[in-house]
């Protein structure tokens, strides 16, 4: 009995760490994929995990005041071209917000 019950111990450790696993590698995808993975998970997955500890160290990135913002592009808001931000910095400065200023 004491034998079969460390197994199963051991089992559910495994599938423990296979899923904290599963969870992180889907925080650190692009934001399509993390959104299409959260949403076929129930609820208790929150629970589960120590998921905001892991949400902020997946996400907290390495950028520092005073540095350069890294490259990417966008799709303009009626959907008709997408825009590099290099193609922008190189004819003029250009300043990024985040967040609202309504």
């Amino acid at each position: 009995m004491r034998k079969q019950l460390s197994r199963f111990a051991i089992v559910l450790a495994v599938l423990y760490a296979s899923f904290a696993a599963f969870i992180w590698w889907s925080m650190r995808q692009s934001p399509e994929t993390f959104g299409r993975v959260m949403s076929r998970l129930p609820g208790v997955a929150y629970v589960l995990v120590p998921f905001e500890t892991m949400w902020t160290h997946a996400r907290a990135g390495q950028l520092h005041p005073g540095d350069s913002a890294p490259d990417f592009s966008l799709v303009k808001l009626d959907k008709t071209a997408t825009v590099q931000l290099s193609s922008l910095t190189a004819q003029k400065p250009v300043v990024l917000l985040f967040g609202s200023y309504t």
